[in-house]
């Protein structure tokens, strides 16, 4: 079972509400640019979220190739409601 601990983080929530935002499927380093985060703790907070079904990852198949990020069903639903959090946050 997934606890809500596993989305403590700051820097998960900032990632799920960066990959809704995007909206598509985008590449490694244009996430770590957009959610302004270390390359270590992109890729920590990638492996936990990829851990409890949140988002989904490939790399291309060529030298060099470029990996892939994408939220999942499930990591989507929850993307949605994290936005809609921040939007409510930030009404004035």
């Amino acid at each position: 079972m997934v606890e809500i601990e596993n989305l403590e983080n700051n820097d998960a929530l900032s990632l799920l509400i960066t990959l809704q935002k995007i909206g598509e499927k985008t590449y490694h380093d244009k996430l770590r640019k957009e959610a302004k985060i270390g390359i270590n703790t992109l890729n920590r907070r990638l492996l936990e979220l990829k851990a409890i079904d949140l988002i989904n990852e490939e790399t291309e198949n060529k030298f060099g190739g470029r990996r892939y990020i994408w939220l999942t069903p499930k990591g989507k639903k929850i993307a949605e409601k994290l936005v809609e959090i921040e939007e409510i946050l930030n009404e004035k």
